[in-house]
């Protein structure tokens, strides 16, 4: 009998957030990790249902990489990267606005003193190519989980634009000339 399914112990994560973690995070983002965790332990303490708790989750994940570009556009090393990024930073702040609004319309108003938001540590890398990457194995999941309910469709068609938009900033970020 395996700990998941032996009363004596009681795990504190899920056989899919400890999946997700092991095949998704690098031992470098073990912080950013931990507090994920202090933001579920924070959804719950106030009495939000395990589909809440991710939704939150994932709009305090992607306030983060919002940071992150914000930070990596103003360190940008040339002006090609700085234009990509600027122009990538505007997308997502368009995508959170409208996937944070589709959610509050099925889970419920956001708190404002909602401390969940204060939560998430920034991605680590410094590579724009690498945290695009990062976003987008975030986005994946986030979307692969919310695949059968209807109430979650404007919220899979928006996310499903933006999955083009990450690939095509992907390609963008490639190209970037050091020169420029």
């Amino acid at each position: 009998m395996d700990q998941y399914n032996n009363p004596q112990y009681s795990p504190l994560m899920s056989k899919e957030a400890v999946r997700y973690i092991t095949q998704n995070i690098t031992p470098e983002e073990v912080q950013y990790v931990a507090d994920v965790k202090c933001v579920c332990d924070d959804c719950k303490e106030i009495g939000c249902t395990e589909q809440q708790c991710d939704d939150i989750l994932y709009v305090t994940k992607l306030i983060a990489f919002k940071e992150k570009f914000q930070i990596l556009h103003w360190a940008a090393e040339n002006m090609s990267m700085h234009k990509a990024i600027d122009e990538f930073f505007e997308e997502l702040s368009e995508y959170i606005d409208t996937i944070a609004e589709n959610i509050q319309s099925i889970i419920g108003q956001f708190s404002a003193n909602n401390k969940q938001f204060n939560k998430i540590e920034l991605p680590i890398s410094e590579n724009p190519l690498e945290i695009i990457n990062e976003l987008k194995i975030c986005v994946n999941n986030w979307f692969q989980c919310h695949t059968d309910d209807i109430e979650y469709e404007g919220c899979r068609n928006a996310t499903s634009g933006f999955i083009e938009t990450i690939h095509k900033y992907v390609y963008l970020f490639r190209i970037c000339k050091p020169n420029d």
